[in-house]
């Protein structure tokens, strides 16, 4: 696969009741967007009539999120529930890099207490749930590492960036009232029902200008001041700033997908850069 340019996709957007208007400010397209999928093998292709997934096997989905309302308390289940319970592929481990966190931004992470599943469960039924959740307050720059089972809600007023793998598989434990559809048989099956450590991931330097965020056998986020060289494939999204690749500038929430073989990414400005670990090559 040497010498194949870059890739430039066509995010793909939802517009769930929760979204804000912050994507619409970098370019994503108009009005309340909650995510955009950056790379995901179903992204169209710029200039080519393939999707990405017909060119490359790039076993990560990278997204945007921008929250303006609370998210749902939910789960997701690693590899070997996924396939025996609901016979999907893998499971969701998921990272995020806060962008943007206003003044008291919170996410749920985990519970505050140790609950039996039975109680899980009764707790998540009548909404007494709300009490058991640990909450956190993210800064900018912070990382945050959510493997499977970890019981998760994102608030609002958040703009994050987020690597998982490539499957869109949650299990609702509870949604605030708003009567959706909840999994209370998969989620209390998979959930850690014990509190949990801090999530926060420090960046490890390992290169000048390069400074590894988080690494997970699905995969490996980085954050590199520009100029640089890349290797791929890796996704890089422009978080400062502005980059150049093959000649055409990125700003800020732009995205572009390295292939194999060395690219230059010149530049004054700061990206994250994700690639997939060592269980997926």
């Amino acid at each position: 696969m040497a010498g194949l340019p870059s890739l430039h996709l066509v995010p793909l957007l939802t517009r769930p009741p929760w979204g804000g208007h912050r994507l619409a400010a970098l370019g994503k397209g108009e009005g309340v967007i909650g995510e955009s999928w950056e790379v995901w093998r179903e992204n169209p292709v710029r200039g080519d009539d393939r999707p990405f997934g017909a060119i490359a096997d790039f076993p990560l989905l990278v997204k945007l999120l921008d929250t303006q309302a609370l998210l749902s308390v939910q789960v997701h289940p690693g590899d070997v529930e996924a396939r025996e319970r609901v016979g999907a592929p893998h499971g969701k481990a998921e990272a995020w890099v806060v962008l943007h966190a206003d003044p008291g931004a919170r996410i749920a992470y985990g519970l505050s207490r140790s609950l039996s599943a039975q109680t899980l469960r009764e707790r998540a039924e009548s909404g007494e749930i709300e009490a058991d959740l640990a909450w956190l307050y993210p800064r900018a720059g912070d990382v945050i590492e959510v493997p499977p089972g970890t019981i998760h809600a994102i608030g609002p007023g958040l703009l994050l960036y987020e690597v998982q793998q490539p499957i869109d598989l949650t299990w609702r434990l509870y949604d605030w009232g708003r009567g959706r559809d909840l999994h209370l048989d998969h989620a209390c099956s998979v959930a850690c029902r014990d509190p949990l450590l801090s999530p926060f991931r420090l960046p490890i330097p390992i290169a000048p200008g390069i400074d590894r965020l988080v690494e997970t056998p699905h995969f490996v986020v980085e954050r590199v001041t520009l100029p640089a060289v890349r290797h791929g494939w890796e996704a890089l999204t422009v978080i400062e700033g502005t980059a150049e690749v093959d000649g055409q500038t990125l700003a800020v929430g732009a995205t572009v997908v390295l292939a194999p073989g060395p690219t230059v990414v010149s530049g004054a400005g700061v990206a994250l850069v994700s690639r997939p670990g060592s269980s997926s090559r």
